[in-house]
């Protein structure tokens, strides 16, 4: 009987699994868990302190189950944040990457079209040796500069182009300093709202 070494539990066959590198193998949730505490996919393996390369994704075939799969085990489960003109508490539940809010609450939802990108981009940003409020911010931006920009047969390059036009715009600048606030404002995008950015950013979690 395997047992993950992280949570001590017994590892079986029908739950999600992440193999890394060495071949050490751990709950996915467990393994996601390193991951936000590490900042990247590039942790040290528990059993045997290997750095992993192992980034491949859980679904081969399910865009959306490989975005919530590196979400908080809460979304899509846990009731919206949101309120009713009432006061009361929303009993709907959120929607993904939807500030934890439900899609009466925030419209501005994550289209199914548009899962493909996101979620390579979002490995791909996992991938990266940014601070986690960075990450927090590029995903946000990430997420609108799709919406507002892409399409469903773009990649994850012409995202990062929208980045480097930025960063390059000395005028837009100033003395050439790069401002992650700048950017919602250089491409007119809805700012990312503080409590959610201050709630990922302090609990390591992505909402």
């Amino acid at each position: 009987m395997e047992t993950c070494s992280v949570c001590l539990e017994e590892i079986k066959e029908n739950q999600i699994l992440k193999t890394l590198s060495c071949g050490h193998k751990y709950h996915f949730n467990c393994f996601k868990k390193m991951v936000y505490h590490n900042n990247n996919f590039y942790i040290k393996c528990p059993m045997c302190r290997e750095v992993n390369h192992n980034i491949e994704k859980p679904f081969i075939n399910d865009n959306k189950q490989n975005i919530l799969s590196m979400c908080h085990m809460g979304v899509g489960n846990l009731k919206c944040n949101g309120y009713t003109l009432k006061g009361e508490r929303c009993k709907n539940k959120s929607t993904l990457m939807n500030y934890g809010k439900c899609h009466i609450h925030n419209k501005n939802m994550l289209k199914k079209e548009d899962y493909r990108l996101f979620s390579d981009y979002l490995y791909h940003i996992l991938c990266s040796n940014y601070r986690w409020k960075t990450k927090i911010y590029l995903i946000d931006v990430g997420k609108k500069i799709i919406e507002k920009f892409l399409n469903d047969k773009s990649e994850v390059h012409e995202i990062l182009q929208y980045y480097y036009r930025y960063l390059n715009d000395e005028d837009f600048h100033t003395n050439g300093e790069f401002y992650m606030n700048g950017i919602y404002e250089y491409y007119n995008l809805e700012k990312a709202s503080k409590n959610w950015a201050d709630y990922c950013i302090n609990k390591n979690v992505i909402i």
